[in-house]
């Protein structure tokens, strides 16, 4: 059944659906994207149309309980959040912006709908903050565990990819990075977090206003967002660009969060491999950010940072961190 909220039967699925879409959409005004919605929710599909000479952008994001989040370290409401902004994220590497998307949750029946109203409150709160319209999406039951999957739909006139880099080409960073995994180390231990990493883990902000005004300024070569680490994630930038990338550890902006042990090979692990940070990599050619990049953290309160090079060959390399032996987060490392 689509999540619509809109001429259905009453029934307890019906209450668990029209409670997402109320606190989804709760003050929410049309956005002025350039997009005509003709089919908003309230039917089995919704339809839109884009602007002459753009193209629509697609992609999906799973959360999985025991995976992606535990009930024990996040409330609903910061799970469905999360669950949205990753999906969003992938926006934001493409530098497009944001039309909608499509939520479809399982959840356990014995998780009321105030579990349904907060898993919407999380997702209208960033969607709300990146213009994204809640178009629709699915609720079943499940025997266990909880399951969200975000389908996001955005539009560019040229979506940025990660097949661009070219031997010469800088590596530049947005941002910070290791706050969200220094959060997740501590609640493992079952410690509080610094209440700095606590925030980035809790509401990470894809980047896709930074992302809008860097294209438009500078001729970006290539783009991924920092899902799984830097240097996992880099090493898919290298592949897709058949080019090495060389990372010099010094110049990785190290979150706050870590400024007690930042020199340390566990504050290294946790900047270069350990993910949800949710900023950008980016490709540029030489020279091509050194103007923009003052006029950027003035813009977003917010570092750009060069952090390498490209390079011809394969792979990914790190100067400055000898023997480091990381990867980067696998869902399938155990695989043989």
């Amino acid at each position: 059944m689509s999540l619509v909220g809109l001429g259905m039967a009453a029934g307890p699925e019906t209450a668990r659906i029209q409670a997402f879409l109320d606190e989804a959409r709760r003050g929410r005004s049309p956005s002025d994207s350039g997009v005509t919605i003709t089919l908003p929710p309230g039917d089995d599909a919704a339809a839109f149309r884009v602007p002459t000479g753009e193209q629509v952008v697609v992609s999906s994001d799973a959360s999985v309980e025991g995976i992606h989040f535990r009930r024990e370290w996040v409330t609903w409401e910061t799970i469905g959040y999360r669950a949205a902004a990753a999906a969003l994220s992938d926006l934001a590497a493409m530098a497009a912006a944001p039309i909608g998307l499509v939520v479809s949750v399982a959840l356990p029946p014995e998780l009321g709908i105030e579990i349904a109203s907060a898993l919407g409150r999380g997702v209208g709160e960033i969607a709300a903050r990146t213009g994204a319209e809640v178009l629709g999406g699915d609720l079943v039951a499940s025997p266990g565990p909880a399951f969200l999957d975000v389908t996001v739909l955005g539009r560019a006139s040229a979506p940025t990819t990660r097949r661009g880099a070219r031997p010469g080409d800088e590596l530049w960073v947005t941002g910070e990075l290791g706050g969200a995994a220094a959060a997740l180390r501590d609640l493992e231990r079952g410690l509080e977090p610094d209440r700095t990493a606590r925030s980035v883990f809790d509401r990470p902000s894809p980047r896709i206003d930074e992302a809008r005004w860097l294209v438009e300024r500078v001729d970006i070569r290539a783009a991924i967002d920092l899902s799984d680490g830097l240097l996992r994630d880099a090493r898919h930038v290298a592949a897709a660009s058949e080019v090495a990338l060389r990372i010099d550890a010094d110049r990785v902006p190290v979150a706050t969060a870590l400024d007690g042990f930042r020199q340390t090979p566990a504050a290294a692990k946790l900047a270069l491999a350990g993910g949800e940070d949710y900023e950008l990599l980016l490709v540029v050619s030489p020279g091509a950010l050194q103007t923009a990049a003052p006029a950027f953290t003035a813009a977003f309160d917010l570092p750009l940072t060069r952090i390498g090079r490209v390079t011809r060959g394969k792979g990914v390399s790190v100067d400055g961190l000898e023997d480091h032996g990381l990867a980067g987060f696998d869902h399938f490392t155990c695989d043989p």
